[in-house]
């Protein structure tokens, strides 16, 4: 992903997807951020984008990180 579209991840009605509605996202976003959490993105174009889910109060190191095509995300 580009690091334009890294920035509108989460905003309302923001999609890549042909038939996305662009509320998933931003819902995701928001459900985290009320239990005091954070979800970040790290992206390399045309290779894939990580989800990180950051929680206060619970650690666990990833084992085995999957990177989602572009197509996935948004």
């Amino acid at each position: 992903m580009t690091k334009e579209q890294l920035q509108k991840l989460g905003k309302p009605y923001y999609t890549t997807k042909s038939e996305g509605t662009g509320l998933g996202l931003m819902v995701t976003f928001r459900l985290i951020e009320a239990i005091g959490g954070t979800l970040t993105f790290d992206s390399k174009l045309n290779q894939g984008t990580k989800a990180t889910i950051c929680i206060k109060g619970y650690k666990k190191e990833a084992t085995d990180i999957h990177y989602l095509d572009n197509d996935s995300i948004a």
